[in-house]
């Protein structure tokens, strides 16, 4: 029982520690929430002067707050909670065993800053300049003039779409390098699974882009090249 209960306590003050890591990161971010908040609109690229939202309840710019404080804390609160997690795991583990799984996490934080990298440089502007672009009108053919003003809890809701569909892109990237690393050392058995991945490549660059084919055709064909370059390093390295 002795070694249960120092279990107990190991996991019992790692979850407080969490806890507080989580309170203490809603204090810090609710304290910059007015920065925070403007990092995330300064993606937008479509306002050439000060970006301007609008807002329709009296308690909207509050709750907005409120919703960027808890994302962004149980944003960092969950990494954290990976490497206590693997620090929790370490000493039940054997050595080969323990380095697989920190190349996980290092994998999976890799990636989800790459993510975020290429939400606020690439994914926001192109999708936002591509949805707006359905504003501008031709006066002889369509002589209906629409104009758009952005609402700021659904830009917030837009905004968070996005980063969700941006990590579970780069996280399927890095679930391809696991595989690679893990199959066998033959390159036969790689080659025998690039129709399946090329398969699931097109039908993800399809559910998760803008509808339009030129979106598609970029985030498949990246896929696809990274993972025959990653093909051609396993080649390379037996």
């Amino acid at each position: 029982m002795f070694p249960c209960y120092q279990y107990y306590l190991e996991i019992k003050n790692r979850i407080l520690l969490l806890l507080f890591t989580w309170a203490s990161l809603l204090i810090v971010c609710y304290h910059f929430k007015e920065p925070l908040l403007f990092t995330f609109i300064d993606s937008n690229k479509y306002y050439n002067t000060v970006p301007y939202f609008i807002f329709t309840n009296v308690d909207e710019i509050f709750y907005v707050y409120l919703r960027l404080v808890f994302f962004i804390a149980n944003q960092i609160t969950f990494v954290i909670g990976l490497y206590h997690g693997l620090m929790f795991l370490a000493l039940g583990l054997y050595h080969s065993e323990y380095n697989q799984l920190k190349s996980i996490v290092k994998i999976f934080i890799v990636t989800w800053l790459c993510s975020i990298i290429l939400l606020k440089k690439i994914v926001v502007p192109f999708s936002w300049s591509f949805f707006l672009s359905f504003q501008e009108t031709n006066d002889h053919l369509q002589p209906a003039s629409f104009f758009f003003e952005a609402r700021i809890l659904e830009y917030f809701n837009y905004f968070t779409n996005f980063y969700y569909i941006c990590m579970a892109n780069c996280q399927l990237l890095a679930l391809t390098i696991l595989f690679l690393n893990n199959v066998s050392e033959k390159i036969g058995t790689v080659k025998t699974f690039r129709k399946l991945f090329y398969l699931i490549f097109i039908l993800f660059s399809t559910i998760t882009t803008p509808p339009d084919i030129f979106s598609q055709i970029i985030m498949s064909s990246s896929l696809i090249l990274i993972y025959e370059l990653l093909i051609f390093v396993k080649y390379i390295k037996t």
